[in-house]
């Protein structure tokens, strides 16, 4: 694994699947926000002190392709990285694979910084320097 990407091992629960015993598509969003906590978190950036800061980071795009599916009781993998920050925006890409290693979904997800006022805002200069490290 390469510094710039994280990788997230975890099963998948019975609860994220839908009537065809595939994990639902609506759970994959919640997949990729582990994955990019779990980013931040490895390179000293809490999400939750951001939000105590007064910084927000709201979703303005989401976008998954499915290849393969998902089951439920799966160990999978989630590689997280971060593709660009220009501005206010920040993407992150994602590949998911499942358990005989075979790419299962890619995604990509833009977030926006705001203030607490939903207003577009410039990140701290501190989150640009270590996102700057990913890159």
């Amino acid at each position: 694994m390469s510094e710039k990407i994280h990788e997230l091992k975890f099963k998948t629960r019975y609860a994220e699947t839908d009537q065809m015993g595939y994990i639902h598509h609506s759970i994959y969003a919640q997949y990729y926000e582990m994955g990019r906590i779990a980013l931040m978190h490895q390179i000293g950036i809490s999400y939750k002190q951001m939000e105590k800061d007064g910084y927000i980071l709201p979703v303005y795009t989401l976008q998954t392709k499915y290849y393969l599916p998902l089951t439920f009781d799966e160990l999978i993998t989630l590689k997280t990285r971060v593709k660009y920050l220009k501005g206010v925006r920040l993407a992150f890409g994602y590949e998911i694979y499942n358990e005989a290693g075979q790419k299962a979904t890619e995604g990509e997800v833009v977030l926006v910084f705001a203030g607490t006022d939903g207003k577009p805002i410039r990140p701290p200069k501190i989150f640009v320097d270590k996102i700057k490290s990913l890159l």
